[in-house]
Order: structure tokens, then C-alpha cells, then sequence
């Protein structure tokens, strides 16, 4: 891991010194045990897609007109906890960020899921979750399932922006499917952006049309599929519109679900002509 010290960060940001966030944490002898498990297996508090690149935190304070408001500070942690001082400067610095509110974020790592666990012991006081309105993650296939865990266990009702980097497997793409369907109405919106991603497209299709419960699924989806895709219009769709303004194809028809006509979803694809990508967008209709 490539350590960055205090002395290589531009004078445009604000160091914070970790120690001055750390409170008071009562430890009893079986969080102790915990801690002491995680440090010596050397368990890391940041995951990554790839090699890591850094072990920091950029945040910028809401902006109200004081320029020294819009210098972003920086706060560094260590990856790999050392001792119970290091757990206890993790665990304390997670809260504070728990307790605050972000308009926006961008993921290159994540916070390690089991390290969250492992720090807060499932401390059911304190919510273990980021309160952010746009999130923006990036996945690659090595740690695809925790940024995906992650997203769904860690994230408050956040518009999420899901992209991988790397072709993704049908097993990714089933794991995928199933989050979207039993734990999507987490979130307000989720946009997904992948190569892969056209198979999914067509789960859902069928899934709308043809599940016995859509409670649980996301209500706007939103996905980037390449235009070399092809996707043959569903049996059950409705009111179907297509038409052509300028550079754009679109096609717009509505699907009600087989036990429970009042259950609909619009769907609407985009396809741009001189582009490489097509848009599809999946909305809950109110009945």
C-alpha cells in the first residue's frame, strides 16, 4: 500500500490530525477479543478495485460564501489497524461520518463491510450507514460483491450510481438482479452503467410482468447499455410509442404485471444513433 504522508498533500487541502476526533469507546472483554482477532488476521479498513493508491478521505464543507469554506480537507486512516489505538481512531472517525450529511460522493475504495461489523460489534445505537444524496461507485470484478454489499448495507436512501469497471460474470449479473428486486426500494434511484448489463435489462422485463410481489424493487432504474445489444420488445407491452427527434430513436411502452394489473412500470430507451450507448429508464407508475 502506498502510504501518503502529511508533507506530499497539496497546500489546497486541509490535514485533519485523526486524534482529533476520538471520544471515549468502552471496549468489554468480547470486543476486545474481536478487535484483537481483526488485527492480528490484518484485516483492512479500506478495500479496493485494484492495487491501492492511497489511504485518505477528501471532504468539502457545504459552501456558504466563506472562502476558507472551500478548501476540502483530508483525513487519513490506517488501512491496516496496528493496536487498539488505530481500531479506536477507525471506529470513532466512522461515527463522526455516519452522523453527517454529504450532497455528494465518489467511491475509488470503500469502507470494508466487515471491518464496519467488527468496529461497531452490530451496535444497534448507531445507524452504520452514510447519509448521502448522490452516490457514485465504482465496482471492478475483484471486490464487486462487497462494493455492492456496501452500496445496499452501509448507504442511506441515496440516488446511487453503480458502474463496473470490468466485464462483470452471470453470477455477478444474478447477484446484481436479486439485490435490485428484494432490497432496491432502498433507494430512491439506482443507475447502472456496464457492458454486461443487457441481460439484466431483460431480467427485470420479466420480472415486472411476471412476480407475485414488486414491493420490495427499486422504483427508477436507470441503465447505459452498448448499442450493439438487441432487445426484443416484451409480449405484455403496452401503449407502445416510437419515434425519432434529430439523433435519437426512442421507444416508450409501459408493462402492467400478470397477478396485479394496478402494478405497472414505464419504460423508456433512448438510442442515440452516433453513439456507442443506448439509455434505458425503468419507472414505477403510480396507479
Amino acid at each position: 500500500m502506498q502510504n501518503i504522508e502529511k508533507t506530499q498533500i497539496p497546500k489546497l487541502y486541509k490535514f485533519v490530525e485523526p486524534e482529533s476526533g476520538i471520544f471515549n469507546v468502552t471496549l468489554n472483554d468480547q470486543l476486545k477479543e474481536k478487535w484483537k482477532t481483526a488485527i492480528n488476521k490484518s484485516i483492512p479498513l479500506f478495500l479496493y478495485n485494484s492495487e491501492s493508491d492511497g489511504n485518505f478521505i477528501v471532504i468539502y464543507k457545504t459552501y456558504s460564501g466563506s472562502k476558507d469554506e472551500k478548501t476540502p480537507y483530508i483525513l487519513m486512516l490506517p488501512n491496516i489497524p496496528k493496536n487498539f489505538k488505530e481500531m479506536i481512531t477507525a471506529r470513532c472517525w466512522l461515527e463522526h461520518l455516519f452522523k453527517c450529511a454529504f450532497g455528494f460522493s465518489l467511491f475509488k475504495c470503500i469502507f470494508n463491510p466487515e471491518m464496519i461489523n467488527i468496529l461497531f460489534d452490530n451496535d444497534k445505537s448507531i445507524p452504520l450507514q452514510f447519509n448521502i444524496q448522490l452516490t457514485n461507485i465504482s465496482a471492478g470484478s475483484k471486490n464487486f460483491e462487497n462494493m455492492l454489499n456496501f452500496s445496499f448495507n452501509h448507504l442511506s436512501n441515496t440516488h446511487l450510481n453503480f458502474s463496473t469497471t470490468d466485464d462483470i460474470t452471470e453470477q455477478h449479473t444474478n447477484i446484481l438482479f436479486n439485490k435490485i428486486i428484494n432490497e432496491g426500494n432502498k433507494f430512491p434511484q439506482i443507475w447502472l452503467n456496464n457492458s454486461n448489463f443487457s441481460r439484466l435489462y431483460d431480467l427485470i422485463i420479466e420480472y415486472i410482468a411476471t412476480a407475485r410481489d414488486c414491493s420490495k424493487m427499486a422504483p427508477a432504474i436507470d441503465l447505459h447499455i452498448p448499442n450493439y445489444t438487441s432487445h426484443k420488445l416484451s409480449e405484455r407491452a403496452e401503449k407502445v410509442e416510437i419515434k425519432e427527434e434529430g439523433n435519437i430513436k426512442y421507444t416508450g411502452h409501459e408493462i402492467s404485471n400478470i397477478y396485479n394489473s394496478r402494478v405497472k412500470f414505464s419504460f423508456e430507451e433512448r438510442n442515440f444513433i452516433k453513439s456507442a450507448y443506448s439509455s434505458f429508464k425503468i419507472r414505477k407508475m403510480k396507479v
